[in-house]
């Protein structure tokens, strides 16, 4: 089974909710009463997968460097077999809790963002008000991914 085949297995699910999504949905986005929600269905439903995505990508980024050393030191001999595979185990759910939890938030985030934009609310109503992002807001701004002024 190749590496990628859960990416795979993940893309087929993806497309399948956005086909059943877009079968039920697309058409009330005829009627006036339901556009908003269905918009707001199809926006949530389409930035799924992508944050899974990208939430993935930024902690193989994060992990594959104490992954490598960690296989070159059990595979040179330095860590016995059994805690070897405690640690293999409990690196992969640190791994996947870490993903889950983080790819969960972007979209909560994002899908807030988008919310707050087809209601034609202000979005610093929301940015003010979310916790995770005041503690991020320094950091944002420091490396130039934020800016308060505009």
């Amino acid at each position: 089974m190749p590496p990628t085949f859960f990416i795979f297995l993940g893309l087929i699910a993806y497309f399948g909710l956005t086909t059943v999504t877009c079968i039920i949905f697309i058409p009330m986005l005829f009627f006036d009463r339901k556009r908003l929600f269905a918009k707001k269905v199809l926006a949530t439903v389409l930035i799924s997968f992508p944050c899974l995505m990208v939430m993935g990508l930024v902690f193989v980024i994060i992990f594959i460097i104490p992954a490598l050393v960690f296989s070159w030191l059990a595979n040179s001999g330095y860590i016995s077999r059994t805690p070897g595979i405690i640690l293999a185990l409990t690196g992969l759910i640190i791994f996947g809790c870490s993903v889950a939890t983080s790819a969960l938030y972007l979209w909560y985030f994002i899908s807030k963002l988008i919310y707050q934009r087809l209601d034609r609310k202000p979005l610093q109503d929301f940015l003010d008000n979310d916790k995770v992002f005041k503690f991020l807001r320094p950091y944002l701004i420091k490396f130039k991914f934020y800016n308060p002024a505009s």
